[in-house]
């Protein structure tokens, strides 16, 4: 025999409740809600689906072994690299400037890159760590990696040639921009979580 509590439960009221006292306590202080917090899958395939980019990443999630699961990856390695920028009102701004400031194909390029992973690469060249090491945020992680820093910035090296390739020109530029502005801490946190 089913109880009012089962039933509160079966009809899912719980998460319908929790959801409405975290927008609530949204509204009074925004820092006590966890941004990186994942989006449910089905209002990700909404939100997606709204334009014809996304309904292109959707499609080729589903075929590429399902959406969710490449939805979960994606949601996981971001939310790693937005935790590792510092308290909820740093995630909440570095969140909302990625959003404003990079257009929605770059944004979208940028998650499919996360989704696909690391390729094979080959060693870079002790000029190639050289050059990486010339930005602040370089010369230190190329410090902190030490023997390991020539297969990290190929890797870096190369996902960002298959994310360029993924953006028209426009994007590619307005997205590389972007990320040049980064302070050397935030692109730190994407070099790490991307060089795998």
């Amino acid at each position: 025999m089913a109880t009012d509590i089962h039933r509160y439960y079966d009809e899912r009221l719980d998460l319908e409740y929790a959801a409405l006292l975290e927008a609530e306590q949204s509204e009074i202080n925004p820092d006590l809600i966890n941004p990186t917090r994942p989006m449910d899958a089905d209002q990700s395939r909404t939100a997606l689906c709204s334009s014809e980019a996304g309904r292109r990443l959707v499609s080729d999630w589903d075929s590429m072994g399902g959406f969710r699961a490449h939805l979960a990856n994606v949601q996981r390695d971001a939310a790693d690299i937005v935790r590792a920028l510092g308290g909820n009102r740093e995630q909440r701004v570095f969140m909302a400037h990625f959003d404003r400031e990079v257009p929605e194909p770059a944004r979208l390029a940028v998650y499919d890159e996360i989704a696909v992973g690391t390729p094979y690469v080959t060693p870079a060249s002790l000029a190639e760590v050289k050059h990486f090491a010339t930005t602040a945020a370089g010369k230190l992680l190329a410090a902190e990696w030490g023997s390991y820093a020539p297969e990290k910035v190929a890797m870096l090296r190369a996902r960002a040639k298959r994310l360029t390739d993924a953006m028209t020109e426009e994007d590619a530029d307005e997205f590389w921009t972007w990320f040049d502005e980064l302070p050397p801490a935030t692109a730190m946190a994407i070099f790490r979580k991307m060089a795998g």
